[in-house]
């Protein structure tokens, strides 16, 4: 699909395209001379099917693909560095080293950079909605606006991430640290193991799955924050309205993500082998370890991004089907853009607490 510079003349959309096809083409003006508005959308607003939803996720991270690897790579670089401590306190292992507040520093320092990741990381993805929302709207931005646009809001930004981690880890926890605590204390009562084994069986397999719906309803926050400033409980309600009926399209956003990943995965695991035979041998590779924090580095910050736009794409294909919000932008209601109007029909999950399940509302 070929993208354009909203700042740019723009040229009528070619009479070649099958209607059918249209879709994949950004919204243009039917008249070459005219000036592009200031609030003319780059894309099309109508609802999407699933396949046009993931076309078009990849279609926007193409038309800006350094706008998204950089802001992706700020936190990429900050995992870098922890998990550079990390092979750092290996090696330490390694050796014996007898220097025991140099290996204390060093866990202290791992910790604090985990931490700073945790920051960059909930900052970034906020800094991506930011840049899906202004290009899919037609407009313009670049690494450092989107940055500056997100950074002040920073906290909100990691209580999302943190309500997000809590709806997938509490059943899960609630379920394997009893399991846990059973089959340590009690090895050789059949009974106790039989039920340490059964917990430990559902919190790893039902716990996993109810977490991962939890997150899926929570999935919308970010761009509900950003697109709309509201604070962390307001967005994560805002996600669960606009979530009815949007499960399977965040479900198959978050498996392309994940098979990324994966592929992110082979391509260390050569050198994360060669890694593991040299540890074998008392030694370390560090050719093996450097290659495979620059594939990590390179692989975060080109990986990272394809989850938040399709979550940010997903958000407005919401609005659009429960709001008329491409009706409003269309009629030039600016604000419409920044506070949705409300949802007309009440979903079960607003008249719900705030977390959802019990477990789902994290002290915030």
């Amino acid at each position: 699909m070929a993208s354009y510079d909203p700042i740019e003349p723009v040229e009528p959309q070619e009479a070649a395209v099958p209607e059918s096809n249209a879709w994949l083409t950004p919204a243009k003006l039917p008249v070459a001379s005219a000036p592009v508005p200031a609030g003319a959308p780059m894309y099309d607003l109508r609802p999407l099917t699933l396949g046009e939803v993931l076309d078009r996720t990849f279609s926007v991270y193409r038309s800006r693909f350094w706008l998204f690897a950089g802001i992706a790579s700020i936190s990429g670089a900050v995992q870098l560095v922890a998990q550079a401590v990390q092979m750092f306190l290996q090696h330490l292992m390694l050796h014996r080293s007898k220097f025991v507040t140099g290996y204390i520093v060093g866990v202290v320092a791992l910790v604090l950079v985990y931490l700073a990741f945790f920051l960059a990381y909930s900052v970034t993805q906020a800094a991506t909605a930011f840049a899906v929302g202004e290009i899919y709207l037609g407009r313009v931005t670049s690494v450092k606006e989107s940055l500056q646009a997100t950074i002040g809001r920073w906290l909100a930004y990691i209580g999302i991430a943190l309500w997000q981690l809590g709806s997938m880890i509490w059943l899960p926890i609630l379920l394997i640290l009893p399991a846990f605590v059973l089959i340590k204390l009690f090895p050789n009562n059949s009974g106790m193991l039989v039920l340490g084994s059964f917990l430990m069986f559902a919190g790893v397999l039902g716990g996993g799955v109810v977490g991962y719906i939890l997150y899926l309803r929570n999935s919308l926050g970010v761009p509900a924050a950003v697109i709309e400033r509201l604070k962390v409980r307001a967005a994560m309600r805002r996600s669960k309205a606009l979530m009815a009926g949007a499960k399977g399209r965040i479900f198959v956003v978050t498996l392309i993500s994940a098979c990324l990943y994966m592929v992110v995965g082979v391509l260390q695991m050569p050198f994360a082998l060669l890694m593991m035979f040299a540890l074998q041998k008392g030694k370390e590779s560090i050719v093996a370890q450097a290659v495979t924090l620059l594939i990590g580095f390179l692989g975060h910050s080109v990986v990272t991004p394809v989850a938040m736009i399709g979550f940010t794409l997903v958000y407005f294909d919401q609005r659009v089907r429960k709001e008329a919000f491409d009706i409003a932008v269309m009629l030039g209601e600016e604000q419409a853009v920044v506070a949705g109007e409300p949802i007309v029909e009440q979903t079960p999950a607003e008249s719900e607490p705030i977390g959802g399940q019990a477990g789902d509302e994290i002290a915030l």
